[in-house]
Parts: structure tokens; C-alpha cells; sequence
């Protein structure tokens, strides 16, 4: 009877324990950079992406639910990149939203922010450069987990590492060759790894007759036999480059959330595509 009177008593609703407070909102841009924070603060926060897995960068509006996180978010690491469309967009409303936001841009830098090209999380050394800019700010809005983040970062900066010689080991033997896209989101990566982008898409907008002409012969001069696609964007026009090539088209994401296996399918499909030409 003793014992059935302490349950009671633990079920009375004054009784209950008090509810855990809130973990901090962190909000990244896009689907990769939550590999990164999750990799650094696990459970410790939660993360929302403002541009979520299959949408795109250029036409995603945000929903109720995202604003209403974004209200209460206390940290936003942003892609930070002049051409990136959705923060183009979108970034003084969202600001405006939260006045209390922190905003980790590791992309202050002029030589990150020149160019059209915002995929700055493609090259493994922009990347790790993020990872530390990353880490210090979590370090500041959580003070007594430091340790922690700091032990998980040091164990990231590993992996990106792994990841940048296993795919700088695949790609060496096809340094300086060039590789055909639909959309121009390879470049960092391309630059890093010693390659050349030729890119379909042209000023952001389907190709004219005349520049789709222009990608079919450059293309052909470099001996390219693999149109590479993102599933964001029509391939219709990939396909007919490729038609016109005799080539494959393959699909690579560059939003793909999982970056480090994401990175190593990337270099193992340009490594076929140059194998077979």
C-alpha cells in the first residue's frame, strides 16, 4: 500500500518534473550546412534549413512554420555569398524577424564573396574554414558545453579532411580536365581539386540556341562525355547537350545534406566520366 501511494503521489500533475527548457534554434540556409552543425552540437540544439531538402534556392518562399522559428532563433549560419538567390531575397526580412539573431557569415571575405558561384561549402577547405567559424559561435551560445563542441569539431576537421584526399586521390590523375554542367554549382569544388566547369545554364537562365551551341563545342573540345544535372532544375536541356555529345547524363546535388559522402560521389562520377573518354 506504501509503495501504491508513492506512485500515486509521483502521477499528481504538481508532482510532475518540471519540462526540459527549449534547446537553442540554429538556422542554416541549405540541407549541407545542417550536416556541419549537427556534426558539431548534435542534440544540443535544433536546426531548422530554410531552403529544405528538393526545393530551390532561387524560388523557395519560407512557410509559417519556419518564420515562426526564425523568430526564436538564436543563431543562423549563412551561406553568406552575394549570388546566393534565397538570402538575396530574403535576408532583411529574415533579419528583421529577430533582431536578437547572431549570424555566423564565414563568407566576409572578397575572395569568397567574388564570382557568381555561391556553393562555397563544395570546397573542403572553404568548408573547414566554416567548421571553425561555426564552432566559436556555438561555443559562445552554449559556454558550458565548449568542450564538447570543441572536442566534436576537431573530429569534423578530421573527416572533412579524410574526405578532401580521398577525393583529391581519385581526381589526380584527371587534373586540368574540364567537366560539363547543367547548372554552374561545381566550381569551388572544380577549382580545388584542379578542374575546369563548363556550365549550359548561362547568366542564370536557359541557354540561348547560340550559347547551347557554344557549350556543345567547348564541351566537345574537351572531350566530355557526362552531363552532370541537379534534380532542382529541368534537364531538358542537359539532355539534348548530351544527345548532341554521345554522353551520359548523371545526377549530383550539390544541396545534398549528407557533404562528406555527397563530395566522394561526386569525384567517383567525374572519375568515370573521364574514364570513358
Amino acid at each position: 500500500m506504501i509503495a501504491l501511494v508513492v506512485v500515486l503521489i509521483g502521477l499528481e500533475p504538481g508532482c510532475a518534473p518540471p519540462p526540459r527548457p527549449p534547446r537553442p534554434v540554429v538556422l542554416v540556409s541549405v540541407p549541407p550546412q545542417a550536416w556541419f552543425v549537427e556534426a558539431i552540437a548534435g542534440e544540443l540544439v535544433d536546426v531548422v534549413v530554410l531552403v529544405p531538402p528538393g526545393a530551390s534556392p532561387a524560388t523557395h518562399e519560407p512557410g509559417v512554420a519556419t518564420m515562426r522559428a526564425i523568430s526564436t532563433a538564436s543563431l543562423w549560419f549563412k551561406v553568406g555569398h552575394p549570388s546566393f538567390p534565397f538570402e538575396a531575397a530574403w535576408l532583411e526580412h529574415l533579419l528583421a524577424e529577430n533582431e536578437n539573431l547572431t549570424v555566423v557569415d564565414y563568407a566576409s571575405r572578397a575572395e569568397l564573396r567574388a564570382g557568381d558561384d555561391p556553393h562555397l561549402w563544395l570546397s573542403p577547405a572553404v568548408a573547414a574554414e566554416a567548421t571553425r567559424e561555426l564552432t566559436e559561435a556555438l561555443a559562445q551560445l552554449l559556454p558550458e558545453q565548449t568542450a564538447i563542441l570543441r572536442a566534436h569539431s576537431d573530429t569534423l576537421l578530421e573527416r572533412i579532411d579524410e574526405v578532401d584526399q580521398a577525393v583529391q586521390r581519385q581526381l589526380a590523375p584527371h587534373l586540368g580536365r574540364s567537366f560539363l554542367v547543367f547548372h554552374p554549382a561545381w566550381g569551388w569544388f572544380a577549382n580545388h581539386v584542379g578542374l575546369h566547369q563548363i556550365a549550359i545554364e548561362h547568366d542564370h537562365k536557359l541557354p540561348s540556341l547560340k550559347h547551347l551551341a557554344e557549350s556543345v563545342d567547348h564541351a566537345r573540345e574537351a572531350n566530355c562525355r557526362v552531363v552532370f544535372v541537379q534534380p532542382q532544375f529541368s534537364d531538358a536541356a542537359a539532355r539534348q547537350v548530351a544527345e548532341a555529345l554521345d554522353a551520359d547524363v548523371v545526377i549530383i546535388d550539390p544541396l545534398a545534406a549528407d557533404w562528406d559522402t555527397n563530395l566522394l560521389r561526386a569525384a567517383t562520377a567525374l572519375a568515370a566520366g573521364f574514364s570513358t573518354s
